[in-house]
């Protein structure tokens, strides 16, 4: 069975558009994702009713939470706040009760998906814990592999012994060890913080337990324009793409 695992769509249907396509002709059995369809894009309802319409599995991610929880979404700052405050005047009321449904974490198969860091954590940050709390991260999940979004930025980890080994991961197909225990971080499709202009995501092969990760083009000025013109932060457009 192929598994195809993205995260972090934040409202940018043109590229989700564009990972689905190439998605059917991986041949890919299932598709799930940890989380963040919405924030920073312009198009949060036609990136949850895809979701809807096609059944796609997802976790919540934090933009998704601060849709609904007011706390987080007053501890979020900057182009963040901004972006989720814009986006809930966009969002219909269908597409508001999908994401407050959305489960903190899932277990499918032998795979455990959440957006932050397991086993529920749609917030902290992997990449600001320490070697010591990253180890501990193993022991919160009985699956051997989790998938986690949030960063923006495709990672792998895991433990050789009593070491941790962290690599970043390009466009690339690798060969995972069946006896070993990861961490996945399937990057963004939707908002990069790698200054690579294209969606990301990963197919996961269960036969001969291997990722592939796949960089998929799509037209960024379109979602840069509808930026603009609903009065996004500049910044989210920026992160896209030269403008």
């Amino acid at each position: 069975m192929k598994i195809g695992v993205m995260s972090d769509i934040h409202g940018n249907s043109e590229a989700l558009s564009e990972v689905l396509i190439d998605i059917e002709k991986q041949s890919v059995d299932k598709i799930l994702c940890t989380g963040d369809l919405v924030g920073y894009g312009p198009f949060p309802n036609e990136v949850v009713d895809v979701f809807i319409d096609q059944k796609i599995i997802s976790t919540l991610g934090n933009h998704d939470l601060a849709t609904f929880d007011m706390e987080l979404l007053n501890d979020l700052g900057g182009i963040a706040h901004e972006s989720i405050m814009l986006t809930l005047d966009i969002l219909g009321r269908d597409e508001k009760n999908y994401l407050r449904k959305l489960p903190k974490s899932i277990e499918c198969k032998n795979f455990h998906f959440v957006h932050a860091s397991p086993p529920d954590n749609v917030r902290g940050y992997i990449t600001r814990k320490s070697i010591g709390e990253i180890k501990y991260l193993f022991s919160l999940f009985d699956s051997k592999i989790c998938f986690i979004g949030h960063t923006h930025l495709l990672a792998k980890y895991h433990l050789d012994g009593n070491e941790l080994k962290h690599e970043s991961m390009v466009e690339e197909k690798l060969k995972l060890d069946s006896e070993k225990k990861y961490i996945i971080n399937v990057g963004s499709v939707g908002q990069p913080r790698d200054e690579i202009h294209k969606a990301k995501y990963v197919i996961f092969d269960e036969d001969d337990y291997s990722l592939e990760v796949r960089f998929v083009d799509y037209d960024i000025k379109k979602v840069q324009n509808k930026i603009f013109e609903l009065g996004f932060p500049r910044k989210n457009a920026e992160f896209l793409g030269p403008i």
